[in-house]
Parts: structure tokens; sequence; C-alpha cells
């Protein structure tokens, strides 16, 4: 960590010592920039910073990094970090309107790698993190994950969020596994919870992710789900087991996920993690 944000830190620490609430702490925290906000959360439980490891959420272990996204450490937070920015920058642009102090909600939250990063713009009292995997909120709660969390049944026909509206929706790496079906449940669902003139983001797989698979799994697949691809806008390949009719690997057309109530306003990607193109989405009027 720079020493342009270790005053920060210490300032956050002090008030952690003497017994300030996780909020007041994020407010001394969010003084530094955000990659340095990213970077020390990463690091928690922090033996520099003995008040605010008690104070805040651990960082999921290495193994689990792995299993959840297949990277870890500072090559995963890169993405992650990436990802932010890319929802800060969609969000006040669509949304015209600063993502601090917003509503957000984090479809398909896994173990809140990028929740994590959303304390940055509001408390944890407007956040909210909802998957359909037990496992995935197990870790939440075991890592004492700051916010609000639900789980939602694998095709949802409504989010397990009350009659709470959201300014912000984003689902990353969630409508690149769920089967059509899946996808426009899912769609159905989040659109009760989005507030007027608010964003929601999902990623999705392009064309050019099926060689990519090909050569990661030794597999010759490529060529027919790329001709599924153009032949239909989408191309499916469902995971063995009971999941496979619901969760697999998709790529498809960025306006594949239009209707439902929901209008494309954009898309955007980072080269940091290049096959996920996020879909910006934003409620009919």
């Amino acid at each position: 960590m720079f020493s342009t944000a270790v005053p920060h830190l210490k300032s956050a620490e002090r008030a952690a010592v003497d017994g300030c609430t996780s909020e007041e702490a994020l407010i001394f925290l969010r003084r530094m920039g955000l990659d340095d906000f990213g970077l020390f959360m990463i690091s928690l439980p922090n033996k520099d910073y003995p008040g605010l490891s008690r104070l805040l959420p651990a960082m999921a272990s290495d193994d689990v990094q792995k299993t959840w996204t297949g990277a870890s450490g500072l090559d995963l937070y890169r993405q992650t970090a990436s990802f932010a920015r890319q929802l800060e920058n969609n969000f006040t642009r669509y949304a015209k309107k600063p993502l601090a102090g917003a509503d957000i909600l984090d479809f398909g939250c896994g173990y809140g790698r990028i929740l994590r990063m959303m304390y940055y713009y509001s408390d944890p009292s407007r956040i909210w993190g909802v998957d359909a995997w037990d496992k995935s909120l197990d870790l939440c709660r075991e890592a004492r994950l700051l916010g609000k969390f639900a789980q939602s049944e694998r095709i949802p026909s409504e989010m397990p969020v009350g009659d709470q509206k959201f300014d912000l929706i984003f689902a990353f790496s969630i409508f690149t596994h769920l089967a059509p079906s899946t996808a426009r449940a899912c769609l159905t669902a989040l659109r009760n919870h989005i507030k007027p003139g608010g964003l929601f983001v999902a990623t999705i797989r392009p064309v050019e992710f099926w060689p990519f698979i090909d050569g990661i799994r030794k597999t010759s697949i490529a060529a027919k789900m790329q001709s599924n691809h153009r032949g239909n806008g989408f191309a499916y390949l469902p995971h063995g087991g009971v999941e496979g009719e619901t969760y697999g690997d998709i790529s498809c057309e960025i306006d594949f996920l239009g209707g439902d109530g929901w209008t494309i306003v954009g898309h955007d990607r980072s080269i940091l993690d290049p096959y996920q193109v996020s879909v910006l989405m934003q409620p009919d009027s």
C-alpha cells in the first residue's frame, strides 16, 4: 500500500479501536482511491490493522477464489476493480446520477467478490446479495460480509428481497451460465425490483468464447457451438447432472437479453476479462 493511503487507514483504525461502526470506518476508507480501498479489503484480516480486521469482513481464501472464478489474489483483483469502475462509469452515464449512496443488488453474489467493492459507494445497509446456492451464502456469513443476503430459487418467479427496489442491479458471470428459459425467468423477476431510470448490468459470453473453451478444456466443440450461436443468436452447452436443464455454458448476442420489460442501452467490456461482455439495460418506461 502506498504512503498516500496510510493516513486514511490509520484514521480508520483509530476509529475502529475506539468502537466505531463499520459504516463509520468506511467513511475514512472511502477517502482513499478505489484501487487502494479494494486492495485493503482483499488483505483482511490484516495484522497491521486489528481493529478494522475485527470490524470488516475477511477475504475468501485462495482456494475459494480459484474454485469460484479460476483465479485469485492480485490477478483476480485487477478484474474485480475493472468491473467496479465499469459499473460506476455506466451508472453515472445512463442513470445520470452518482453511484454513491445507491441501493445496489448483486444478483448471483457468490462469496461476495464484487459486493465487497460496492462498500466504496454505499453503506452495507443499502447493499443486497442474492444467490441460488446456499454454499455461496454460507461463505458470505462465515466471512461476516456486511449487507443483506437472501437465497433465490434456481428458476425464480420473484426475488427474495420483499418490496425493495434498486438503483443498480448487476449480475457478473451469471447469465453466462443460465439456460435460455432460466435467463428469461431471472430477467422477469429482476424487472420488478429496478427503480425508474435505474441500471441493470449483466455479463454475457461472445461467440469468440468457444475457441477459448476448446483451448482450456481440450475439447472440439467450438465449430458446432459457433454455428449454433450464429444461427440462433445463442449457443447453450448444459452441464452434466441435475443442473444441466438450468445451468451450463452459454454464448449469446447482446440483444438476447432484451425484452421482458428491459431496454438495452449499451454494452461494455474490459480487456482484463475479455470474455465477459457487459450488457447495459434499463427498465421500459
